[in-house]
């Protein structure tokens, strides 16, 4: 029986398997575009205003909200009844 405990035998019967193989042409010009593609559809989503951005505002407003309605509460259950004789 062969003894794989060693990388060296390991490695060459690897590369005596498996011999590298070279992309073809139509393949490196479509990841050439598909990489293109890519990189101008992210830079058009960096550039959207704040307002086309929902996933950004809509938190933000919704803790604004939040805020103003808790505040309101407080004011009504302790200054309201201070101001009542």
């Amino acid at each position: 029986m062969i003894d794989f405990d060693n990388d060296q035998d390991i490695k060459r019967l690897l590369r005596s398997v498996y011999k590298p193989v070279a992309p073809s042409p139509e393949l490196k010009e479509q990841l050439l575009k598909r990489l293109t593609l890519e990189v101008s559809g992210a830079a058009l989503r960096a550039s959207y205003p704040l307002w086309e951005r929902p996933k950004l505002w809509l938190p933000i407003t919704v803790a604004v909200i939040s805020g103003v309605i808790g505040y309101g509460a407080w004011l009504s259950l302790n200054v309201v009844p201070t101001l009542l004789p």
